[in-house]
């Protein structure tokens, strides 16, 4: 793909879960601002998982949730969310409000219910077509560059959406923020739905740093053959 690089960003347990610990999230954002983006690319399923945590019954809509928010700081980046099955109807706002987040862009297939194009076009969120069932991840990273003039993105996705840009081979680097702890039977693997050929996907080390708090940074490029 060309025009977009794609940071995968995640911070993981020793066994590689990205659940069921607490990781240092001052580290993890510092190192996140480091990539310089113009994005993130964020899961829907992450978001609504996140939202459901803070928020069991979302809140009310106010009339400036439906618009973007022009009182932004610098560090601030558009979100891009894949959402076409529309399971983030009704809480988008709750996303927008939140003081990191620029503005939302939701990427949408043709066979998108209407009412979830309603809800987004009535609250003025940008929203692009890209495939016919899913989001074909490929196409709308490059309307995203041609679009807004994206050039780095990072991940804020759990398994599913990170999963599917490495098996489009749409990741250039994996950066790891890794805790020092062990999480067990209960672990959600970062990469269990990672289906690669034999011999797995290859990796070629880039950078490797021991922080604080015993936690370790590595930072992959990823070798698709």
């Amino acid at each position: 793909m060309e025009g977009i690089k794609i940071i995968m960003h995640n911070a993981i347990s020793v066994d590689g879960s990205i659940l069921y610990f607490e990781p240092d999230l001052g580290t993890f954002y510092q190192l996140c601002a480091g990539f310089n983006a113009d994005m993130v690319l964020v899961g829907s399923n992450t978001a609504r998982t996140g939202i459901e945590m803070f928020y069991p019954e979302p809140p009310d809509e106010e009339p400036s949730d439906f618009s973007p928010s022009l009182d932004r700081s610098q560090h601030c980046l558009p979100w891009v969310i894949p959402d076409s099955k529309g399971i983030l109807k009704g809480k988008l706002h709750i996303l927008r409000r939140y003081e990191h987040c620029r503005d939302i862009i939701v990427l949408i297939s043709e066979n998108t219910p209407a009412s979830y194009i309603k809800y987004l076009e009535e609250r003025n969120y940008d929203h692009v077509a890209v495939g016919h069932d899913n989001v074909d991840l490929k196409t709308a990273l490059a309307l995203l560059s041609q679009r807004y003039g994206f050039k780095t993105a990072t991940t804020d996705a759990g398994v599913t959406l990170n999963c599917q840009l490495l098996e489009q081979e749409l990741v250039d680097e994996i950066s790891l923020l890794v805790s020092p702890v062990l999480v067990g039977n209960i672990s959600v693997n970062l990469f269990s739905k990672l289906h690669s050929a034999k011999g797995g996907l290859k990796l070629e080390m880039v950078k490797h740093e021991v922080l604080e708090n015993d936690c370790y940074w590595v930072l992959y490029r990823v070798k698709y053959e």
